[in-house]
């Protein structure tokens, strides 16, 4: 007997030693693959940011050694050959100067500067008391607008176009640095319009160069300060002591990273490190005043067939769309689900609760392109025809269940009992669709006698334009890919309340509605807050829905008969033409930071509400 025994305390020794070592192996490869998730987050996280990182750095410059004419040595200066061997400014023309005095303007005054266009379409005069005219160059004499460009004594020092035609700028005795944008308001005829005043200089600006194809300029005082601004940013990028007070021109190179300072005898360069001046927090957050709107705005709007696009980098339209999106969605999917999550586990037996929680969770595989598919296809065309009967019939559906739920005492006792047991789900189905019948039937003459040509063309002469593809399919649509996780979580939570605190309330008299809302909703409402934030993250982070239905205007308004754009949708469009390292480029990945943001805080926040929920449920 000793034997046996001795070899079943090894065997039983090498299997204890056996298991150990894979419970280690196990703890191991668990430990890893969650030190693996937190790596690629972190990861993740500061790739974005090594992204985006450049577009908010400030600019800097790099002195370049003097180049000196080869004449200097003679006492001469440069020649005009030499000094017109620099590129020309590409889209602007520099100011002319002339010396006829500052004779106030009769119809077309006499000038002591001009600037033309680049096309050569316009030509802007003005005396160094500030009187302008603006006329087509063809034009002999006649203005488009004639004006004081000053209201003070100040005297004019420069004038200048920036590239497009769109933008005047005008520096004076005092350092103020005006811009001017050429506006054309009401069909009236185009006049350059004052739209702010610049942070200027403490010495007269005596040199304006334009940026190559940007709307980025320069200007030199007559102290030697020079400063970089660009044309929607109310500050300057860069500035820098030169001490040149003898400049006779100032110029950028083709490809603006080389700014240049001209004087009779030499030429004085700064390479400037200057890839995204059009994007800084203002331009991405705030209201910008671009050239041609009459009034500051938010605008997304990264490409263009016209000669004079400057690109709009605002990130409001597309988190409001984005927010705007989950928003109705989760309208339409929280109080479904989580309803429905209240009816199956509290109320249905345990049979039907499987087959309908299963069926529900089945609604989960759906592919979202199919869903968009259908949603832009089939759904927005139906609810575009049946709009009234649609809107009439979200006010019925729940007032008919309440009539229903209101009758069902008063009905015989053994219909009652036939309909117990899940089958009250089929009388309710079949209740339903009586309703929504009878809803559809009436709205349809409603539509008729009410309006004269439809509820949506009522909607349009009343100010709320109404798009087909608009947030209200949106809603329908990702909302039905919502809700089954919303319910999943939902039902989970409010099944797993502790019975003997439900039977304990029933002993006591309570009703099963009355048990719901004093034990069982209280219970689990972390849980179902936290079911609810989940379906935010999953809102926020939907593409293939919104990509497809919706115009994928970027507008701000939460007007559900109009459309929207999600960070999602411009991510998916516009990252793959996307020209590496652009502005654009840069600004899809500060998107991609914001949607990753959001979809962080809302799993974060649903998880720590979900671990909370736990350790409760434990001291229960």
């Amino acid at each position: 007997m000793t034997a046996p025994l001795l070899v079943a305390n090894k065997a039983a020794r090498r299997l204890q030693r056996r298991r150990r070592w894979y419970n280690r192996l196990l703890h191991a490869v668990i430990g890893l693959s969650g030190i693996s998730v937190v790596m690629m987050l972190a990861a993740m996280f500061i790739y974005l940011f090594s992204e985006v990182i450049p577009v908010f750095q400030r600019v800097s410059s790099v002195a370049l050694p003097t180049v000196l004419s080869e004449h200097a040595s003679k006492g001469l200066s440069l020649s005009s050959a030499e000094a017109d061997s620099e590129p020309a400014q590409a889209g602007t023309s520099a100011a002319t100067f002339h010396t006829t005095g500052n004779a106030p303007f009769d119809t077309a005054p006499v000038a002591t500067y001009t600037a033309t266009s680049t096309s050569g379409q316009y030509q802007l005069k003005a005396t160094a008391a500030g009187d302008a005219c603006l006329s087509l160059t063809r034009s002999t004499g006649n203005c488009l607008q004639q004006w004081q460009l000053s209201e003070s004594d100040d005297t004019l020092t420069s004038l200048r176009w920036l590239t497009a035609d769109q933008a005047v700028l005008a520096g004076y005795q005092s350092g103020r640095l005006q811009q001017w944008y050429l506006l054309a308001e009401n069909s009236s005829a185009a006049h350059l319009k004052l739209i702010r005043e610049l942070p200027g200089q403490q010495a007269a600006i005596v040199q304006i160069a334009a940026e190559h194809n940007r709307r980025g300029f320069a200007t030199l005082a007559a102290d030697g300060k020079l400063a970089v601004y660009y044309s929607s940013i109310a500050r300057p990028l860069w500035q820098q002591n030169t001490a040149i007070t003898a400049a006779t021109k100032l110029a950028f190179s083709p490809d603006n990273q080389k700014l240049s300072i001209y004087t009779d005898t030499s030429r004085y360069s700064y390479a400037l490190n200057n890839p995204h001046p059009e994007v800084n927090w203002q331009t991405l957050w705030h209201s910008v005043w671009y050239e041609g709107f009459a009034r500051p705005d938010v605008i997304w709007q990264t490409s263009s067939a016209a000669d004079n696009y400057q690109p709009k980098f605002s990130l409001v339209p597309l988190t409001t769309g984005t927010l705007k999106a989950a928003f109705y969605a989760m309208l339409f999917a929280a109080p479904l689900a989580i309803m429905a999550a209240i009816y199956t586990a509290c109320f249905l037996p345990a049979g039907p609760r499987r087959r309908i929680k299963g069926l529900i969770e089945l609604m989960a595989a759906f592919p979202t392109v199919i869903l968009g598919f259908i949603a832009a296809v089939w759904l927005a065309p139906v609810i575009e025809g049946h709009l009234l009967a649609l809107l009439l019939w979200v006010v019925m559906l729940p007032l008919s269940i309440l009539a229903l739920a209101a009758i069902w005492p008063r009905l015989p006792l053994k219909l009652r009992q036939r309909c117990s047991d899940g089958w009250e789900i089929v009388l309710l189905m079949v209740w339903l669709a009586v309703v929504s019948a009878l809803v559809f039937a009436v709205a349809g003459q409603l539509d008729s006698r009410l309006f004269d040509a439809g509820l949506r063309v009522y909607l349009e002469q009343q100010g709320m334009y109404y798009e087909q593809r608009n947030a209200l399919v949106i809603g329908i649509a990702m909302g039905f890919a919502v809700v089954p996780g919303i319910f999943a979580i939902a039902d989970d939570v409010l099944y797993q309340v502790p019975s003997q605190l439900t039977r304990g309330a029933l002993a006591l008299g309570a009703t099963p509605w009355q048990t719901v809302l004093r034990i069982s909703l209280p219970l689990a409402a972390p849980g179902l807050i936290a079911a609810t934030l989940v379906g935010v993250g999953r809102a926020i982070g939907e593409t293939m829905i919104i990509l497809m239905a919706t115009g994928n205007s970027p507008i701000t308004n939460f007007n559900v008969f109009e459309g929207l754009r999600s960070l999602t949708a411009t991510l998916a469009i516009e990252l793959p033409e996307a020209t590496v390292g652009s502005s654009h480029f840069r600004v899809l990945f500060v998107a991609a930071l914001v949607l990753l943001l959001f979809t962080f805080v809302a799993n974060t926040t649903a998880e720590v509400i979900r671990q909370r929920l736990r350790k409760k449920y434990q001291r229960l």
